[in-house]
């Protein structure tokens, strides 16, 4: 258990650093939302720039079954998402339910646990999956609010979220250019940029302690993070059955990052469509939490 303590501490500590100081007074629970913003229209952007722009566009080419294995999973988990938030238990909160089920942490735990299960081929692949997430992530945050909310108002909300996207968008367009035509920006120049984006996953668990809250609604995450887990794999299982062109390694990376805790960017789109920061807040750390006993399993059973 040792060996994967490496993996799970960059996660837990800054949540347990910003649940420490909301609730030692030091640090209010009102800044979470500052800290998003800044994210969401600063570090989101520079991260995904700079990813893109260092990519080898050679490596890219010769992925692209795995590049556009991610759109598939989510369409599969996305309409299984819709269908089993309309029980009575997420009447309330079926928005927050479905981006819980979707939103994976394919990146930040993604590529450190397929690379120690995988080796380097396993976390080439990983990255190559994860290029698509984040414009997945704006894409089927927008349709959920459509589909759950078609007044006015809904419609107004889902729009902003194509509106607030332009920044990332545009990052991610402008650093797949400069990795398909060889662009290199200088390191004076690179370096800076980089340790913005750094910054954002961090800022975005930090966030996620100053908003937990033991008033959370344990009962239904209780039932929608194991049930998460199953969709997760059985979308992923689906999606290794549909893209024929994807080798063995592929598919077993695939697989290994379906069953991720929930992504802490949820808190992110939460925070653009005013959902319930607490319910949210709560996913992301029982999900983590989960995480002690489902990567270990995941490392012994798909290596």
């Amino acid at each position: 258990m040792a060996e994967y303590f490496p993996i799970l501490l960059p996660i837990y500590v800054p949540i347990i650093l910003g649940f420490l100081v909301r609730y030692s007074g030091y640090f209010p629970a009102e800044y979470g939302h500052s800290i998003r913003q800044f994210c969401l229209k600063i570090t989101i952007p520079l991260l995904i720039f700079t990813n893109m722009a260092l990519m080898d566009a050679d490596a890219l080419s010769q992925v692209l079954p795995v590049v556009i294995s991610l759109p598939i999973y989510m369409a599969i988990l996305w309409l299984a998402a819709i269908l089993i938030t309309r029980l009575p238990m997420f009447k309330t909160r079926r928005l927050e339910a479905i981006l819980v089920i979707i939103l994976g942490n394919i990146g930040y735990f993604g590529w450190a646990v397929t690379e120690i299960g995988l080796g380097s081929g396993g976390l080439s692949r990983s990255i190559m999956y994860a290029v698509l997430f984040w414009p997945m992530t704006i894409m089927f945050s927008f349709l959920s609010k459509i589909v759950i909310d078609r007044s006015n108002d809904g419609i107004r909300s889902a729009l902003h979220i194509l509106k607030i996207a332009i920044p990332i968008f545009m990052a991610f367009v402008a650093g797949l250019l400069a990795a398909i035509f060889g662009i290199r920006i200088p390191e004076a120049v690179m370096e800076p940029l980089s340790a913005f984006g750094r910054m954002t996953v961090p800022l975005i668990l930090f966030g996620v302690g100053l908003s937990v809250s033991f008033k959370a609604h344990w009962g239904a995450l209780s039932f929608l993070l194991p049930l998460r887990l199953i969709l997760g794999f059985g979308a992923a299982w689906l999606t290794t059955r549909m893209n024929v062109k994807l080798d063995d390694l592929s598919r077993t990376a695939i697989l290994m990052v379906s069953v991720m805790p929930v992504a802490a960017n949820v808190l992110i789109m939460g925070d653009v469509l005013h959902l319930d920061e607490e319910f949210i807040a709560g996913a992301v750390t029982l999900s983590a939490l989960l995480a002690l006993v489902t990567i270990p399993l995941t490392l012994i059973l798909l290596t």
